[in-house]
Formats: C-alpha cells, structure tokens, sequence
C-alpha cells in the first residue's frame, strides 16, 4: 500500500446524513451568534475586538469533508472580522 489511500466509490454519507451534519453546523453558528452577543454586552466601551481561525473547513464539497490534507479553496478561506465597540 506505501501509505496510499484506496479509492472507493462508495459515499460516505448519504443524503440524510449530509442535511444531518448541516443543520448541526448551522445550530453551532446560531448558538456561537447568541454567545457572542453575550460577550460584546459584557465588554467595556472602546474595546477592539477580533475574532479569526487558523484555517475552513470542508463540508462536502467536491466530495471532501474535514481540512486537510487537502489544498481546496474553502480551507485557505480563512473568517476573519475586527472593529471596535462602541
């Protein structure tokens, strides 16, 4: 084998599963929205915030799942947002 990965035709999720794991992120993102809104109500005024990652992450596209070993666009996309609060 040489540490190669074998080719499969077999999906690893299927449908229901993939609507599954998107509704679980899109619920993260929600509960992330609400946790983050607490904290910039605790915050003092003027404070500079930023919030970024290290890297994305793959959700199915183009049949990849995870962030690497993989050089695809959506894991060089990296979030990144600052400002200051008022």
């Amino acid at each position: 084998m040489g540490g190669k990965l074998r080719r499969s035709r077999a999906k690893p999720f299927n449908e229901a599963k993939l609507l599954a794991l998107r509704q679980r992120q899109i619920d993260a993102v929600k509960y992330l929205d609400m946790v983050m809104e607490e904290l910039f109500d605790l915050l003092p005024r003027n404070t500079y915030v930023t919030i970024t990652s290290d890297h994305g992450e793959l959700f199915g596209e183009d049949g990849y799942f995870g962030h690497g070993p993989i050089q695809h666009e959506k894991v060089l996309e990296v979030p990144f947002l600052e400002g200051k609060l008022r």
